[in-house]
């Protein structure tokens, strides 16, 4: 047990090298920067004599900072765009729909049937049953906000 504490800072970074080689096989940049904190925590440790669990608490924080500094870095240089296309419409707006399961006011549960697919669905106005049809006004993320439709 003593020849791998002894042997920790040749661990670190190859557990470093091996997390930024992972990199290519998972995505995102998060694994990246988990490895530079190993190789960071492994040079650390060839330098200097300090202990096993030392070295973990270094491994965390350096991380840590490696993926704030990082992060900061990636989000500079590869900007993201979003933009909002005004020819595209909501296609949704306006669609008389069935209840499937009861729609409750403001409390997630109720679903819809929309174009073949269960879809949450939020009330403002009152508890729509089972069986009714509704209107829908908006969506949030994957929710719609309905109203009732007299039949």
């Amino acid at each position: 047990m003593d020849s791998i504490f002894a042997n920790s800072p040749y661990i670190w970074i190859f557990l470093g090298i091996t997390l930024l080689f992972s990199e290519f096989l998972l995505p995102g940049t998060f694994v990246m920067f988990l490895g530079i904190g190993a190789i960071f925590t492994g040079i650390l440790a060839r330098l200097l004599p300090i202990e096993f669990y030392t070295q973990v608490i270094v491994w965390v924080i350096s991380s840590f900072v490696s993926i704030l500094v990082g992060g900061t870095a990636i989000k500079r240089f590869f900007k993201s765009e979003s933009s909002v296309d005004p020819f595209i419409q909501d296609d949704f707006l306006n669609q008389i729909v069935p209840v499937e399961i009861d729609i409750l006011v403001d409390r997630h549960g109720g679903k819809i049937r929309f174009q073949g697919t269960l879809w949450d669905a939020v009330s403002k106005d009152s508890k729509i049953p089972k069986g009714n049809y509704v209107r829908i006004l908006s969506r949030e993320n994957l929710t719609f906000t309905v109203e009732r439709v007299d039949s």
